[in-house]
């Protein structure tokens, strides 16, 4: 009971965590190529290329945590067992 009750909390909170960085990190992107920004390098390279890895990353993030979190609050999310527990040697 209580083990589930911080899983559910543990999760709720990286989810909420994961959403505001995705948030933050897709609005920069998009905000970085309305401002047509620029790094100050020779290449003069638009900032909103390299930004959209950490965007979508950050996204995927999130998605897996909304996963996880869904699956724990339906009772049906795995967990792992470590090996060492399982062996009788």
């Amino acid at each position: 009971g209580a083990r589930r009750g911080l899983e559910i909390w543990a999760l709720f909170a990286a989810t909420l965590l994961a959403a505001l960085f995705a948030f933050y990190s897709v609005r920069l992107a998009w905000q970085s190529r309305l401002f047509n920004d620029i790094s100050t390098g020779n290449d003069a390279t638009p900032l909103w290329i390299p930004q959209i890895g950490m965007a979508v990353g950050t996204t995927i993030l999130l998605i897996a945590f909304v996963d996880e979190l869904v699956l724990e609050l339906r009772g049906r999310r795995a967990h792992a067992v470590p090996d060492e527990a399982v062996r009788n040697e």
